[in-house]
């Protein structure tokens, strides 16, 4: 259950700050990350949100 939880948190965040970087809406100067960085962190985030389905699967397998 632990590891659904963080995974939707840890991915939400992380998806939505590399949407963010990637459309340039950052606070950072601009220029600063680039495209590819941006989308290696909403892969992260997507990847995070696959570990946490996983997760929900589990507590599923285990508690029916």
């Amino acid at each position: 259950m632990a590891v659904m939880l963080l995974g939707i948190v840890v991915g939400y965040i992380l998806t939505t700050v590399g949407l963010t970087l990637y459309f340039g809406l950052d606070p950072i100067e601009q220029g600063a990350v680039s495209t590819v960085e941006s989308i290696s962190v909403i892969a992260i985030g997507v990847g995070t949100f696959g570990l946490g389905y996983l997760g929900w699967r589990g507590f599923n397998y285990f508690a029916y």
